[in-house]
């Protein structure tokens, strides 16, 4: 008798494990707006979202439908923001590391930046002496073609007419691009002085809370 009754325990514990496997329940609505519900994801419910409940009844979580290409490319789109901001803001550490450990000080910003001025500025002045040399000679052959006969201007000094013109063309633009690099510099410069006495203030602000 003992032995029939353990055989009827052990048959109905073994009936149980397939309830208790099937443990959540999935729900969704399929196109037609129709609501399945099964103990196992449902294939007509691939592309919609599905609500699983737990083994109490409640809702254990949510299946979202797969995105649309729209919607894969805007969040490939803010993906890629993210990951943009986060390595700007991964650089402007790095830079601002890279500041404090070269300058102590504002006074050593300014003396960096008068030392990558000086080259520069010589190069300036050379090309500004040179342009005046070149315009000089150039006024003297000009007059000296003027002296010649209408139209019987040597070749020679006609040559060297057009060859100061154009040293005068490539002096102007050397030393155009060359303030265009002083206006860099002082830039660069400059946003080193700001960021300097941002991060300075932001120092010293921790310093004085402690």
């Amino acid at each position: 008798m003992q032995n029939g009754i353990k055989k009827l325990l052990g048959l109905f514990v073994l009936a149980c494990v397939p309830v208790l496997a099937q443990a959540e329940i999935f729900i969704c609505k399929d196109a037609s707006g129709k609501t399945l519900t099964s103990d196992r994801p449902i294939p007509e419910c691939q592309d919609r979202k599905v609500r699983v409940l737990g083994k109490n009844g409640l809702t254990a979580r949510e299946i979202a439908p797969p995105l649309t290409e729209e919607e894969k490319r805007q969040k490939q789109i803010e993906d890629d923001k993210r990951k943009a901001a986060v390595a700007a803001a991964d650089e402007q550490k790095r830079q601002d590391r890279a500041l404090l450990a070269r300058y102590g000080k504002e006074a050593d910003i300014e003396v960096a930046r008068k030392r990558s001025l000086e080259p520069v500025h010589d190069q300036i002045k050379r090309e500004e002496v040179s342009m005046v040399i070149s315009e000089k000679n150039l006024a003297q052959a000009r007059t000296e073609a003027a002296a010649q006969p209408k139209g019987k201007v040597p070749a020679n000094l006609q040559r060297k007419i057009d060859d100061l013109n154009q040293e005068i063309v490539d002096s102007k633009k050397l030393i155009g691009e060359r303030k265009d690099e002083v206006g860099r510099i002082n830039a660069r410069f400059d946003q080193a002085v700001r960021r300097f006495r941002e991060l300075s203030g932001a120092t010293t602000a921790r310093m004085e809370v402690k």
